[in-house]
């Protein structure tokens, strides 16, 4: 299940990995470092890392993104 319905949806997984997705889009780079991220989150009054930690978890599993720290590259779609 992705989202339960006992969760708040402005924290759930999904929507914090649209934020950085958005925010990547936004920026229209391919990278981004985690510290950006996590400041943009706290905009969304997104302040906990489990939080970050569970929508990264997501994008990686996808094969949305990758790590190489301390950035957050997209993934070619040839990779």
């Amino acid at each position: 299940m992705l989202i339960s319905k006992d969760e708040n949806i402005k924290t759930s997984s999904i929507y914090v990995a649209s934020l950085i997705l958005k925010q990547i889009q936004k920026k229209k780079v391919d990278k981004i470092s985690i510290f950006e991220v996590s400041k943009e989150l706290k905009k969304h009054d997104i302040t906990r890392y489990r939080h970050l930690f569970f929508g990264l978890a997501f994008l990686y599993s996808s094969g949305i993104v990758d790590f190489q720290e301390p950035f957050i590259y997209i993934k070619n779609k040839n990779d």
